[in-house]
């Protein structure tokens, strides 16, 4: 499995029906975050994002924030692995 199909894989939990309006985009060398509310640790290995309910976090290498706007997050680096936090079915 490639490494995009996997973390498509472990972010493909039906998130539709969970009532936390959020969508996170992977593409080799990036990700966009639509629907945060804003960042919560930042440095050059791990970024976490709050969302609605709960956060994601991003672990990796050499990670930055290539745009920030109210409805959107655009991290930029090696991006080796990410979870959701606190982010539960209702």
């Amino acid at each position: 499995m490639s490494y995009k199909k996997e973390i498509q894989s472990k972010l493909k939990n039906n998130l539709d029906g969970i009532g936390n309006s959020f969508t996170i985009t992977l593409e080799k060398g990036y990700a966009v975050i639509e629907g945060h509310k804003g960042i919560v640790q930042f440095d050059k290995e791990q970024i976490i994002v709050k969302l609605k309910k709960g956060s994601v976090i991003f672990k990796g290498g050499d990670l930055s924030i290539a745009s920030s706007q109210s409805k959107e997050l655009v991290i930029k680096g090696f991006i080796a692995d990410v979870a959701l936090e606190g982010v539960y079915r209702q």
